[in-house]
């Protein structure tokens, strides 16, 4: 899923610790498999490549994380969108992009916007189906995925008998319970400029923590950061934050709203955050400036 994934775990040192990560590594590689733009056996290689067909039969597990991407859409006045890819393709963020495209023309943006709209996809409710209403639609699952497959990678470990570990991939965290010598996980937050420094530090015994930033894919020409987290109504990066930590209950909807709250002033993201009581955030606004909750004033470790 375009990052490194990393596990920590402690057992017993008579643990048998082989079938677990045989068990984690054919989960994290089948899920790449499944759910990248362009892989061998990719579902959703197959929803892009079906031409005239409007219904494609669907596993439950894409079933599962199209239909949660459709919803948090509506949740989201449609700041997140699970058919950006024509986007992210035209600015060079795609999975086959490379670094020296040329940037789009206004033209070009105004295309692509026509052609990310959530609205016109459908799952069925059993979710075995999804339905288009346009051949242009594109999906990509990148602002979803993570949460998706960290939350089946987390109820993998519990079964096997793991109930003290940590996942990290990328940008997104799942921990649960604690590290060996009984002190809970420390996370660090980067900062979005000088990668050597932290913004923050934040314990971590359940639940998760996902960052997005605007310095995990960019490119700067002529002065100016472009980045791969767009505002679906107008084509172009958003320039409102340089990070955006999010933590919740479920990694899923971590991983959503660090994506689709990322357009929106540090105001605005403190406001929706602190009307529920599942959420907190760290906010590095595009001055640098640093924003936390109300409910992380006293958990969070400011670094600076």
């Amino acid at each position: 899923m375009n990052t490194i994934s990393e596990i920590t775990i402690s057992v017993p040192s008579d643990f048998h610790i082989k079938s677990v990560w045989e068990s984690v590594d054919s989960l994290l590689s089948q899920s790449e498999n499944r759910f990248s733009v362009t892989g061998v056996n990719s579902e959703i290689r197959v929803l892009n490549e079906r031409g005239d067909l409007t219904a494609l039969p669907i596993s439950k597990e894409l079933g599962e994380m199209l239909s949660a991407g459709l919803a948090y859409g509506d949740t989201l006045n449609g700041a997140f969108d699970i058919t950006v890819l024509p986007l992210k393709e035209l600015w060079g963020f795609g999975e086959q992009s490379g670094e020296d495209e040329p940037l789009p023309d206004s033209l070009q943006i105004v295309e692509a916007v026509k052609m990310a709209d959530y609205k016109k996809v459908r799952v069925n409710e059993a979710k075995d189906s999804v339905f288009f209403e346009s051949p242009l639609t594109r999906i990509d699952v990148g602002g979803i995925a993570k949460g998706y497959v960290i939350k089946q990678l987390y109820d993998l470990l519990k079964s096997k008998g793991v109930n003290n570990f940590l996942i990290v991939a990328g940008g997104d965290i799942v921990g649960s319970g604690r590290k060996r010598d009984g002190t809970p996980w420390l996370i660090g937050v980067r900062h979005p400029r000088d990668h050597s420094k932290l913004l923050a530090t934040v314990e971590l015994d359940s639940g998760s923590i996902v960052t997005s930033g605007d310095y995990e894919r960019f490119r700067i020409v002529d002065g100016k950061r472009y980045h791969h987290i767009f505002d679906p109504s107008t084509g172009y990066s958003c320039g409102q934050n340089q990070s955006l930590t999010i933590w919740a209950a479920e990694p899923l909807r971590a991983d959503v709203y660090s994506t689709g709250l990322f357009c929106r002033g540090a105001g605005e993201i403190l406001e929706f955050v602190n009307a529920r009581d599942d959420l907190q955030c760290i906010i590095a606004d595009s001055a640098g400036e640093i924003h936390i909750s109300h409910g992380w004033r006293d958990a969070v470790s400011p670094q600076r």
